[in-house]
């Protein structure tokens, strides 16, 4: 992959953006193969997320800039991405990145939120879950495990992967142009400085 380049007018970004598109269409779609690496695609877009809010909002806090571009990019490609900004970036990035696969949340009332991977269409998909048995999921909309008590955040690994591409064709076409070229130079002075290590040579 290329280093992410200095710009001073926003179309320099495109060309950059442009290899991120081509590496989700080439490398991960894939992954969507017969048994569809669920966790792998979940983790891979999760990290592309994180990667491109850096750019979009030049902000060091991961949490924020998942967030914002799960908010302001892919949101408006699917609106449940805005809903479930929190949920989707504590579960499926989070989880996936630190320790091999998502996290199962628990909110204050004791209710918990599971998560469930699945290959198929954005609604109304058929799955059958272990231990559960039939049922009708729609991507990024809580589904009911247990009445009032235990829920499933869904997630299409076939949407994620759409719907990233989608984002990365707006990120390339957004403005305000100045503000863009600030939080991108921004984000490739954290990400191409030196790292301090203290390595030894023989």
């Amino acid at each position: 992959m290329a280093q992410v380049p200095t710009i001073s007018r926003w179309q320099e970004a495109r060309r950059y953006l442009l290899n991120q598109r081509a590496t989700v269409e080439r490398d991960l779609r894939r992954l969507l193969a017969d048994q569809g690496a669920p966790l792998v695609i979940c983790r891979e877009v999760a990290s592309s997320v994180d990667h491109l809010g850096h750019l979009y909002t030049g902000s060091s806090q991961c949490g924020a800039r998942f967030r914002a571009f799960m908010d302001q990019v892919l949101g408006e490609v699917d609106p449940n991405y805005r809903r479930r900004a929190g949920e989707v970036y504590q579960m499926y990035r989070c989880g996936t990145v630190h320790e091999f696969e998502p996290k199962v949340l628990e909110n204050r009332q004791g209710q918990t939120l599971a998560w469930l991977c699945y290959q198929g269409n954005r609604v109304q998909q058929q799955i059958d879950l272990e231990g559960i048995g039939q049922l009708t999921v729609t991507h990024l909309k809580l589904t009911v495990f247990v009445a009032g008590r235990s829920f499933g955040l869904p997630v299409s690994t076939n949407c994620l992967l759409d719907d990233l591409v989608v984002a990365i064709d707006r990120f390339a076409a957004a403005g305000p142009e100045n503000e863009r070229v600030t939080a991108w130079n921004r984000a490739v002075r954290e990400l191409t400085a030196l790292e301090p290590f203290d390595f030894t040579v023989p």
